[in-house]
């Protein structure tokens, strides 16, 4: 998952809901290398108010709503996730996955060499009883 591509998942629910999907389709050995932005590394002040806005939205305050452009192309209206290493960690609880390390850039991008757990506990889409059917 290069590029920022983390960020796909667009929120802390639905990437739940993918990892552990993943996590079903996947062989035991199965490896994700993400890489994602820590959204807390900026000194704009309307970035950050932006970020702090999220929260009392309700949403991550790195989640952004987006849409892209290309020459006569234009995408719907998506979610789009930035996240701390901490962040990342928390959606991975419980997903079946785990961060086997980080690896930095120097600033506020980074890798992360995610890895199956041995053992899972009760996972996001058996603790929400099925409600994706």
């Amino acid at each position: 998952m290069p590029e920022n591509y983390f960020g796909l998942f667009g929120s802390f629910e639905r990437a739940k809901l993918l990892l552990e999907k993943f996590h079903q389709i996947t062989e035991d050995n199965a490896r994700i290398i993400a890489e994602s932005t820590d959204p807390y590394n900026s000194i704009d002040p309307s970035y950050l108010q932006y970020l702090e806005s999220n929260k009392k939205r309700g949403r991550m305050p790195g989640q952004l709503r987006i849409h892209v452009r290309y020459g006569g192309y234009v995408t719907p209206w998506f979610d789009y996730l930035y996240v701390s290493k901490g962040e990342m960690k928390e959606i991975l609880k419980g997903s079946g996955w785990r961060v086997r390390k980080f690896i930095d850039s120097g600033d506020s991008v980074y890798v992360a060499v995610i890895e199956k757990e041995a053992e899972r506990g009760v996972g996001f889409l058996k603790r929400i009883g099925g409600l994706l059917k």
